[in-house]
């Protein structure tokens, strides 16, 4: 068996881990921790004791505050973000009252990103005395970019699909960045293509193309008679707007076989005077039709949210900078889902996921009676239906233009620049606050809270931010909690060094060709905290794996818990500690270049380590 070794930052690391390459193989046999004891004539392997044991389990962290995040992207009168500000400079406010920011971050496009502490929370120096400091290592070669195209094909028609389609390849075509990968969804799923850097797989997705699948607007329902559409229908069905309906019930006269007559009042098909029974068989009709409506474009927009919360899920297995660009002409969210879209905007954010919007409609004009597409049943309320059409069109937007304010993202419309949309809309923004805060006396009654960003001086600038959150229902548990902090710092490409720990990553060729890829990671416990309880000191350590490929696809993981319950005779003697405790992960592979990600955290002291390392098997 040849086995070979991953890129390390150091020589001494390198040779370490030759000299350490039986003990790895002893590992295995060993359920994959192992604890080195530094005595007098080398190290000697202990398999789990009665101090030290490990489990495939979920850890439980303390419970902490309810932190609420708040992306915010400042920008200047060009359109460009500014990066110069401080937590002095900005006001939150929830409801109306003014917050205190316990958190706050100035995140850069290039990766890096500047925390400010919350007071009194101790600095990390590294390794204790006697130990060496953990080297920072270089970021990996590997993608660390990735943007979704996401295009509502359940909206879009023909015409803009086109324009969109050729933007999209140019836009895909000028990208320089080596490590970016693209992929290609739809809201039908009728054409996708994964992430990759194949640039002729994603041309030929994105030609395949069609539109204008949707039942709620232009489609099954505008063979019906009367017309309503979803945003009418609403009023109708949904708001008992007796304006609407009546409109929608001189539409349905010519359906059924009737002339025309002057516009009614539909309440007085409440009483039952027979002169308007013929004109009451008319409002009949027209809620029949709303009420379609209103179930074929709510199957619509559930789909639509469905497939964004899914593309969100996906991105967050991405090692990286992570993109969703939204290409539709808009749609309706109503009043009922505003919970849905303010969680997607929440779920993206906790996954740092930054959603861009492009309307693909462009630089456009209200069509008086509707376009060509449209069948028009009553000339006679072509005007009175001009003012619900332009509403109409607004409020198609707000969902794109909240998903853009809510992560940090751009909404570009109004032009038919595409070239330029896609330039604005695919890049995150230069700089992106996040400013986090936790509502004091907050009610977990589910109810919508709204927020509001101003800064102190903001003369001359623009404040993009979420517009509001709902409360849980419940509080999160501690042990959610915990997964949901790991997870982030797992499918992120930071690295943090918070506690004291090395990986070490090597591979062995197989004798079919594949090779296994081992992942040691080597833990320093003297500059953990424990919890003292009889005569044990008490702390478990989380240790996940996980192994991406050359795409940054996420392909496998694994999680072991170390329980630690170390006498004072132990815990005292430095030396006897010195090597550290380890947790062997390994995986079979199909040669390749292949990043490790690695984190740790512990639960009494809450510190964590998240590390990557590139491995390339030949």
């Amino acid at each position: 068996m040849k086995y070979g070794y991953a890129r390390t930052s150091t020589d001494d690391r390198t040779v370490a881990l030759r000299a350490d390459a039986w003990k790895i193989a002893i590992c295995r046999g060993l359920g994959g921790v192992v604890l080195f004891l530094g005595v007098s004539g080398g190290p000697t392997l202990f398999a789990q004791t009665a101090e030290i044991s490990s489990q495939d389990a979920p850890v439980v962290f303390r419970s902490t505050s309810n932190l609420i995040p708040v992306p915010v992207v400042v920008r200047d009168s060009r359109g460009h973000a500014v990066g110069n500000l401080g937590v002095e400079d900005f006001q939150l406010f929830d409801n109306g009252k003014a917050q205190v920011i316990s958190r706050f971050s100035v995140e850069k496009r290039d990766g890096g990103v500047e925390v400010v502490a919350a007071p009194g929370r101790p600095k990390d120096d590294g390794l204790a005395a006697g130990g060496a400091a953990p080297a920072v290592a270089t970021p990996p070669v590997a993608p660390d970019r990735f943007v979704a195209y996401l295009f509502d094909d359940m909206h879009l028609n023909q015409g803009d699909l086109v324009h969109m389609r050729g933007a999209t390849i140019r836009q895909i075509d000028s990208s320089q960045h080596a490590g970016e990968r693209a992929a290609i969804y739809t809201t039908t799923g009728h054409q996708m293509q994964e992430f990759t850097s194949d640039r002729e797989k994603l041309h030929a997705v994105l030609m395949g193309m069609n539109a204008g699948y949707a039942t709620g607007t232009k489609g099954e329902q505008q063979s019906g008679c009367p017309v309503v559409t979803y945003y009418m229908a609403d009023l109708i069905y949904n708001r008992n707007d007796n304006d609407a309906l009546a409109i929608a019930a001189r539409d349905a006269l010519p359906c059924i076989g009737l002339a025309d007559i002057p516009a009614r009042d539909p309440r007085i098909c409440e009483t039952h005077f027979v002169s308007t029974v013929i004109f009451c068989k008319a409002v009949a009709a027209a809620k029949t039709a709303a009420r379609l409506a209103v179930l074929m474009g709510d199957k619509d927009t559930e789909s639509s949210l469905e497939v964004l919360r899914s593309v969100v899920t996906r991105m967050t297995s991405m090692p990286g900078q992570r993109t969703i660009v939204l290409v539709s002409p808009g749609f309706l969210v109503l009043d009922a889902r505003r919970d849905e879209e303010m969680g997607l905007i929440d779920r993206a954010i906790k996954a740092n996921v930054v959603i861009g919007a492009l309307d693909a409609r462009g630089l456009y004009t209200q069509i008086t009676g509707g376009d060509a597409s449209e069948r028009v049943n009553n000339p006679n309320t072509i005007a009175a239906k001009v003012p619900l059409a332009t509403m109409e069109t607004i409020q198609q937007s707000d969902v794109m233009a909240n998903l853009a304010d809510g992560t940090g993202g751009n909404f570009y419309h109004g032009t038919n620049d595409y070239d330029e949309g896609f330039s604005r809309v695919a890049a995150a923004p230069e700089y992106e606050y996040v400013l986090g805060f936790s509502p004091l006396d907050l009610k977990m009654d589910g109810k919508l809270h709204e927020l509001k960003v101003t800064l102190r001086n903001g003369k001359g600038l623009d404040v993009q931010f979420r517009k509001g959150y709902y409360a849980a229902n419940y509080a999160t548990g501690p042990a959610e909690q915990a997964k949901q902090r790991i997870e982030e710092a797992f499918f992120s490409r930071d690295e943090i060094h918070d506690l004291p720990a090395v990986v070490q990553t090597q591979y062995f060729k197989l004798d079919n060709g594949n090779a296994t890829i081992s992942a040691v990671t080597k833990i320093d416990v003297r500059k953990l905290a424990f919890k003292k309880i009889a005569d044990r000191n008490r702390n478990d350590i989380t240790v996940v794996t996980g192994l991406f490929d050359s795409d940054g696809n996420y392909i496998s993981g694994a999680q072991k818990v170390l329980e630690m319950r170390l006498l004072d005779q132990t815990l005292a003697s430095d030396k006897r500690l010195a090597s550290g405790i380890s947790v062997e992960h390994s995986f079979t592979v199909h040669p390749g270049r292949y990043t490790v990600r690695v984190v740790v955290r512990d639960t009494e002291g809450q510190l964590m380590s998240a590390q990557s390392s590139l491995v390339e098997v030949p």
